[in-house]
């Protein structure tokens, strides 16, 4: 069935057979364009490769000292002399990347392909998720359903963001360092699923102040009710890093302290919701 036919049928009731018509063709379109991307990916194995590795080379004192010399400038100033005490004090991750048998280079190739073509076609798999969701919301459902939609993609990215700059180094440069004398050969599969776990934890954590005022939304508990159950939430926060996150201190601590500081945003989400919803009742 045609694009133009979904939008002539959304204005009236549709059947549970147009339904599944209407979604048998936005699932085709999805996995089309996550092939072709995938297909294209496999072209430009280089450049994904050393945004896969960029990490290995980050360094938390260099990312502060650049903003440093960004907010201050480089000046002969105390924020000058840190800038230089951090950029000498920085250095990359020393671990080599290996292949540890004939099929792991394989795997991983593929496992690379696959989520960049995700990655690459996500514009497009949103769209189809909009595009199928959105006639069944009423009015005033819709009045917030783009800004939600799009404020939940803005936390999530800001979630892994966080994660491939600031997590991913910290917790990388913490293993390289331990057990002084050992070499650091990493095979390539498990350094891109760990790479994969921790930016995809860290973006659905991030999610953490829009649940909390979709529940306020929803009247199910609102912002008063998030206070006095802050001592409970933060004893979940820890639980939820240690689950999200690769098994060790610094990882989970990297993401619940940031979460810590998310629920109490969500708190002030919570409070916005309820103000507006009273405007409207």
């Amino acid at each position: 069935m045609p694009e133009s036919n979904y939008q002539e049928t959304s204005t009236s009731e549709m059947t549970f057979w147009e339904h599944l018509e209407e979604l048998r063709h936005r699932l085709i379109v999805s996995l089309i364009s996550v092939g072709f991307f995938m297909i294209l990916s496999l072209s430009f194995s280089r450049p994904i490769e050393r945004i896969m590795k960029l990490p290995l080379d980050l360094s938390t004192n260099k990312l502060l000292a650049f903003l440093i010399d960004r907010i201050f400038g480089q000046g002969a100033t105390f924020m000058g002399f840190l800038s230089i005490s951090l950029r000498a004090s920085s250095m990359g991750v020393e671990a080599k990347l290996i292949k540890e048998g004939p099929l792991e280079g394989i795997m991983a190739y593929l496992k690379i392909s696959i989520t960049f073509g995700i990655l690459c076609a996500s514009p497009i798999l949103i769209y189809q998720v909009w595009a199928f969701v959105l006639p069944a919301f009423t009015a005033k459902e819709k009045r917030f359903a783009l800004p939600l939609f799009l404020i939940i993609i803005l936390f999530f990215v800001i979630g892994a963001l966080f994660a491939y700059f600031i997590v991913v180094p910290v917790v990388l440069s913490f293993s390289s360092k331990l057990f002084e004398g050992t070499e650091n050969l990493w095979g390539i599969e498990k350094y891109f699923n760990f790479l994969v776990q921790l930016l995809v934890g860290f973006g659905i954590a991030f999610e953490l102040p829009v649940v909390m005022s979709f529940l306020s939304f929803v009247n199910v508990i609102h912002a008063n009710g998030f206070r006095q159950k802050r001592n409970v939430a933060w004893v979940g926060i820890m639980v939820l890093s240690a689950f999200l996150t690769p098994a060790d201190i610094l990882s989970m601590l990297l993401m619940a302290i940031p979460l810590i500081l998310l629920y109490e945003l969500g708190i002030f989400f919570a409070f916005l919701v309820e103000q507006e919803s009273e405007v409207y009742v």
